[in-house]
């Protein structure tokens, strides 16, 4: 029988997902949340900013690399559970207000 100990005392647990276009862990303070909303008959994704609006969410790092990825493979849909959803690039870009210019360099983060 495996036992565990109980955390320490001072042990912070942040929350940890994976960026649906890197697919690289990371905490939710470094990841922004997208969520699929109908805008008329096509649904959408759209950045949840707070964090707090309702159904399924899926998580991504606010940069062009992982934009481009995420759509390239169509992993909103299927993280979303949404399908017919497509994701336009450049609108998802201009919610986060990330510049998506080729020869930009894209912003660090450890990998």
């Amino acid at each position: 029988m495996v036992q565990r100990s109980a955390p320490t005392a001072g042990t912070d647990h942040r929350p940890v997902r994976m960026c649906v276009g890197c697919r690289r862990r990371a905490e939710t303070s470094e990841l922004v949340r997208v969520v699929a909303q109908q805008r008329g008959d096509v649904p959408r994704v759209v950045v949840d900013s707070a964090k707090t609006m309702p159904g399924r969410g899926a998580w991504l790092h606010a940069d062009a690399e992982c934009i481009s990825a995420a759509t390239r493979r169509r992993a909103f849909a299927a993280a979303l559970r949404t399908p017919g959803l497509t994701a336009d690039p450049d609108d998802l870009a201009e919610q986060l207000g990330v510049v998506t210019h080729q020869g930009m360099a894209p912003r660090s983060r450890n990998r």
